[in-house]
């Protein structure tokens, strides 16, 4: 692989670029609409820096790591696709479920591989409770309960022309797409809330969903931006099951996950490399061995979907079915 970057808006491109490196892959250079922020990434990371999008997307590169602010997603792709290039791009996917479907195509008509980041699938503990479930050792889950907290991250993600909204969009991604790995279940209707308590945000940062999925499973999940910036650890991704054999409870973040039943309690623990770096590795092996990708472009739909439904929800103040947004 050899990566041009498009975007370093994203928290996530430090993390993304030293982990393609430990990887051995090239990083050819960097594009970004900001010439300021360009400038300082490109020097921090000896990078060729591009001021014109057409120039790294006509260059030897192979794939593009989209880390722009999310607004700008969709475009970035579609451009990279028909260039031939390879996509991987920072969750959320898209800011419309339009958005979304434009990307699949057209990555899908270009024959190459796009792939949402979506790392917290990735972990060890994520990985064996999907195995556990196959297994059928969780036995029929009736209900979840799901976390995604973090700080309010600030700056571009508190404005919402870049970044299509607040705590809902930027929080709700994860997790939903934990269940869809899970269960692949389909949406049938969602009610949401939110609030907006940070003096000087005008996006929200508070916000509550409860989804119901057309299979009879159901579940909420708190997406809210509510820990102090003097808080030790980053948050939670989190996902607590009712289950016909118990509890089952698993941290994605604190890598961690615990299970009760009323034969006996079970933990495991895991101290495990970087979900990035293992989402990184997932994708170069789809493209050294031509495989599919790992999350692929119908993965970071779905939770597009979800998002689009709530926002829907807030604005309309009731519960909102599919059939509502199609």
């Amino acid at each position: 692989m050899k990566v041009g970057i498009i975007g370093t808006a994203h928290m996530h491109i430090e993390s993304y670029a030293k982990h393609l490196r430990a990887l051995g892959v090239e990083l050819f250079g960097a594009f970004d609409r900001n010439n300021s922020r360009l400038t300082a990434f490109c020097k921090k990371h000896d990078l060729q820096a591009f001021k014109d999008l057409n120039r790294l997307l006509e260059s030897e590169i192979d794939t593009v790591l989209i880390c722009s602010e999310n607004a700008f997603h969709a475009d970035y792709t579609v451009a990279a696709a028909m260039y031939g290039k390879h996509v991987i791009v920072e969750k959320p996917m898209a800011l419309s479920i339009l958005e979304a479907d434009k990307m699949i195509l057209a990555c899908e008509s270009a024959q190459v591989k796009l792939m949402v980041a979506h790392p917290v699938r990735f972990t060890n503990v994520m990985q064996e409770l999907k195995e556990q479930i196959d297994r059928g050792n969780v036995g029929k889950v009736f209900a979840i309960d799901a976390t995604n907290h973090g700080k309010n991250p600030g700056g571009w993600f508190t404005e919402a022309d870049l970044s299509g909204g607040g705590a809902i969009i930027d929080h709700t991604i994860h997790m939903a797409d934990i269940v869809n790995d899970l269960f692949q279940p389909e949406i049938e209707s969602v009610f949401a809330t939110s609030e907006n308590w940070t003096e000087d945000t005008f996006v929200e940062d508070t916000g509550l969903l409860h989804i119901r999925f057309r299979n009879g499973l159901f579940m909420s999940l708190d997406t809210s931006w509510n820990r102090p910036k003097a808080y030790p650890v980053w948050g939670d991704a989190s996902l607590s099951l009712i289950t016909e054999k118990g509890y089952v409870h698993v941290d994605g973040f604190g890598k961690k996950g615990l299970r009760y039943s009323e034969a006996s309690p079970i933990q495991f623990d895991y101290y495990e490399e970087d979900m990035d770096l293992r989402m990184l590795k997932a994708f170069q092996k789809a493209i050294d061995e031509d495989l599919p990708s790992p999350v692929p472009g119908e993965a970071g739909k779905f939770t597009v979907q979800l998002v689009a439904m709530a926002y829907a929800s807030v604005v309309q103040k009731k519960l909102i079915c599919w059939e509502d947004i199609k």
